[in-house]
């Protein structure tokens, strides 16, 4: 479920690469075609256009610093590193004796290196990983443990309840950055 989760975070990074990408340029373009117009029809405000430079300025410098990308790659490597591992760990599992024994204790090292090579995934990921992996098995499901075939752990009612919080919260962030270039001229119109 690691390798999932994992699987999970770099998606979640990636897809705020790409929301970051289109707001900057969603401001850039309001920018633009707001000046055009006030220039146009004469209407333009010095402070207005200081106020919403200034916040596009912020929002890209900010974004910059999260990397989403950079962040997104280093986790893709971690968990490839994982399922690499774990087939050495496959191979070594019905082995016996103190060769078997070592090779497991650098296995354990190499692990806790692995670990340590990226960011690790949020709860949310895990509840993500955890849904997605249960609610697409295709698998019989066992009446007594309730879980799948082949699916190691079912969904608790809080993990549902966690990921649709948190796809409302994405959605709800990101149409509320999405009006700022909108909001902030009538804001500041309407208070001349």
């Amino acid at each position: 479920m690691d390798k999932k989760s994992k699987d999970e975070a770099e998606k979640r990074l990636l897809m705020y690469s790409f929301q970051s990408q289109v707001l900057l340029l969603w401001y850039s373009f309001s920018g633009v075609a707001a000046s055009i117009y006030h220039l146009k029809n004469g209407t333009s405000s010095e402070e207005m256009w200081v106020i919403y430079s200034v916040l596009t300025l912020c929002i890209s410098v900010f974004i910059s610093g999260l990397s989403f990308k950079e962040r997104a790659a280093l986790i893709k490597d971690s968990y490839e590193a994982l399922n690499t591992l774990y087939y050495k760990v496959k191979s070594v599992e019905s082995e016996r004796g103190e060769e078997a024994n070592k090779r497991i204790a650098l296995l354990r090292d190499e692990y806790s290196q692995l670990m340590g090579t990226s960011e690790n995934h949020t709860d949310t990921d895990f509840s993500k990983a955890v849904c997605i992996a249960y609610y697409t098995s295709n698998g019989i499901k066992d009446k007594k443990s309730k879980l799948k075939d082949g699916i190691t752990k079912a969904p608790t009612k809080l993990m549902l309840i966690d990921v649709v919080l948190w796809y409302l919260k994405k959605y709800a962030l990101f149409i509320g950055l999405f009006t700022i270039p909108i909001a902030v001229p009538y804001i500041l119109v309407s208070f001349k």
